[in-house]
């Protein structure tokens, strides 16, 4: 069939996608769902500058580690293309991947280095440990978006959602008009609410003998287990310090523990519905020592604020999209020391931290969690000193 191809992938790339040349030796990437060591039928759907852009049709040799996918919507839908995989297997193949991102951005000796002392932190659940997703709804049922594709597939379940989540799904999709709307869950009660829900539900820091109070549509770790882990990992790296800016801060997830612990933070969000949700926790909580500012941290006069509090450490948690510009603005932070970033898209933050790099601060070490199961995505932690 014409612009169909049969491809070697040779190995997994950023996003889950499969490295494959033709016999002219022409790059093409294959979307995810492909595993490296396998031959597959292609098609290509897009010429880009220096390479094919292809999605398989056809699994012609199989790797010996793909197994039978556990969801019944795995042919259709987009949303669990390592699920071909066991968890280990995914989990492995993601610090591979994040391998080959750290040689391109930071060459092979640099990598290494980092590589050599690498933490990855499992998820503790492979399946039913998203307590927040997204659904499409149409004539007022449940959709995933396919994959590769803007087209709907109707679902009557979903592997990655918690179990009280995945049983109220068509029942919040019901409610909800046309369109792509977020639906959660208490991992504390299981109580369940989708965006428009005025009422709160709550989670609690066991670690920190602390409940917050969050609406639906303010965002949350959707793995809540693994984020228990997250959040004291955290709050280990920033122990030396007393004053923490928690930049990108949310509701608080950093902060109201850290505030919890006796340190003094300064919390920055620029949603202003987040922003609500933390304060109203820290005043439910008597929480006096943590300071929830609202600000867009894109805009250079939204620093003033931050370079007034003088931070001895700086936790950043962006959003997917990365933090562009950043790093300029924390080397002028004379008193911050230790910057915690926590990044979803490594590729993002390796091209911010930049201009930290290049002043002197170093990448002190580094942890992969996985807290995206059954997913290529992948969170990152790494730890920047300054020299």
């Amino acid at each position: 069939m014409e612009d169909q191809f049969v491809l070697d992938i040779e190995k997994l790339l950023w996003r889950g996608r499969g490295l494959a040349r033709l016999d002219s030796g022409q790059v093409v990437i294959v979307e995810p769902g492909v595993l490296p060591g396998e031959k597959v039928r292609a098609q290509i759907q897009a010429h880009k500058k220096d390479y094919l852009q292809a999605q398989a049709v056809e699994i012609l040799s199989p790797s010996p580690l793909r197994v039978n996918h556990p969801c019944a919507h795995a042919n259709q839908c987009g949303g669990s293309p390592f699920g071909m995989v066991t968890s280990q297997t995914g989990l492995a193949l993601k610090k591979e991947i994040l391998i080959d991102a750290l040689t391109r951005s930071l060459g092979y000796d640099s990598a290494n280095k980092l590589l050599s002392s690498l933490m990855v932190l499992p998820s503790p659940k492979e399946w039913r440990y998203r307590w927040r997703g997204q659904i499409h709804v149409q004539d007022h049922k449940a959709h995933a978006m396919a994959q590769g594709s803007s087209k709907l597939v109707a679902l009557q379940d979903c592997l990655l959602l918690a179990e009280p989540l995945a049983q109220a799904m068509s029942a919040l999709a019901y409610d909800l008009p046309d369109g792509r709307h977020t639906i959660a869950a208490s991992p504390d009660t299981g109580q369940v609410a989708h965006e428009y829900d005025p009422q709160c539900l709550s989670f609690s820091f066991s670690a920190f003998d602390l409940t917050i109070h969050l609406p639906a549509q303010v965002f949350f770790q959707a793995n809540w287990d693994l984020n228990q882990t997250l959040v004291q990992l955290v709050a280990s790296l920033v122990d030396p310090f007393d004053r923490v800016a928690d930049l990108f801060s949310g509701a608080g997830n950093f902060a109201l523990p850290l505030s919890r612990l006796g340190k003094n933070i300064l919390a920055v969000e620029g949603s202003p519905v987040a922003l609500k949700a933390g304060t109203d926790n820290a005043l439910r909580l008597g929480l006096d020592k943590v300071r929830f500012q609202q600000a867009n941290l894109s805009k250079d006069s939204s620093w003033s604020m931050v370079r007034d509090f003088a931070p001895q450490s700086i936790i950043l948690d962006p959003p997917r999209t990365g933090a562009k510009g950043i790093g300029h603005h924390v080397t002028a932070i004379d008193s911050a020391q230790r910057l915690v970033w926590v990044s979803c898209d490594v590729i993002n933050t390796l091209r911010d931290m930049q201009p930290l790099l290049a002043q002197g601060w170093e990448i002190g070490s580094m942890i992969l969690l996985d807290m995206f199961p059954g997913t290529w995505h992948m969170e990152i932690v790494l730890v920047l000193d300054r020299c």
